[in-house]
């Protein structure tokens, strides 16, 4: 590891493919993805009546988000929702606690310019990242909200009353903004202060940090993958100010409750 404390906004390079560049943070994204085919895929390979090991906590992760979705958008609609909602929020916790193990962000290189580049960086640390899932989850908002109520009907919606149109329109594009801002602004913070912890402190003092990042860890994941159902709700349901209102308090209600109101 150099000596000097690098850190850097966007994803640094590693190497290239044509004109692809692989980053740090891809290469952490497919190590992520690949766990977690690997992982389900031994946990399910064969069904027991009585699960245990791999096979219970599969279940049980699976079984508390599917209780989140069905609490909050009914059983009919949160079973068609619950495979988008699992994954982003089994991927994005998992992503962030990938994230804090040992050789990410401090096994690497120095580049030509002498500044420590890690092989392994936190994928979510990456704006590139969030943006990407943010754009998925308020792509599908949208798709839901036509085949809720049809082309003309989802319009309709959207764009009446007219002096409010303006205001439905810049709040579905803030949508995006706000879910990719607000992962990557708390997933890289985290990730430069225990860098910073690591360089300055002794061990244990990093160690206390790390345990803040576990709770915001999952904190941010909730977050994202609870508001982007909320979203999808609102879609269906309409943009009525009161169902609205009342959508919104719910979902941050419940987001509330299961993160103790650390948000």
């Amino acid at each position: 590891m150099g000596s000097d404390i690098h850190i850097s906004l966007p994803a640094e390079s590693i190497f290239s493919i044509g004109p692809l560049h692989i980053t740090n943070s891809i290469i952490m994204m497919l190590l992520v993805m690949a766990g977690l085919v690997i992982f389900y895929a031994v946990a399910l390979r064969k069904h027991a009546l009585v699960p245990g090991g791999a096979q219970n906590l599969a279940e049980v992760i699976v079984e508390y988000v599917l209780g989140l979705v069905e609490g909050a958008a009914g059983r009919r609609i949160g079973r068609r929702i619950f495979p988008l909602v699992a994954t982003l929020f089994i991927f994005i916790i998992t992503a962030n606690y990938a994230g804090l193990l040992p050789l990410v962000g401090t096994v690497g290189f120095n580049n030509e310019h002498g500044e420590f580049v890690p092989f392994l960086r936190s994928p979510n640390a990456d704006l590139n990242m969030t943006i990407a899932m943010a754009l998925i989850a308020v792509i599908i908002v949208q798709i839901s909200g036509v085949m809720a109520h049809g082309v003309g009907g989802y319009l309709k919606e959207l764009l009446t009353p007219i002096p409010l149109a303006p205001i439905h329109i810049i709040g579905e594009f803030s949508r995006l903004i706000s879910l990719s801002a607000r992962l990557f602004g708390n997933i890289f913070g985290g990730e430069v202060l225990v860098t910073v912890m690591y360089h300055l402190t002794f061990v244990v003092i990093p160690v206390i940090f790390i345990s803040l990042e576990l709770l915001f860890g999952y904190i941010q994941a909730m977050i994202f993958s609870m508001l982007t159902m909320s979203y999808i709700i609102l879609a269906v349901a309409g943009h009525g100010g009161d169902h609205e209102e009342h959508e919104e308090h719910g979902a941050a209600a419940l987001v509330a409750d299961e993160t103790g109101a650390h948000m």
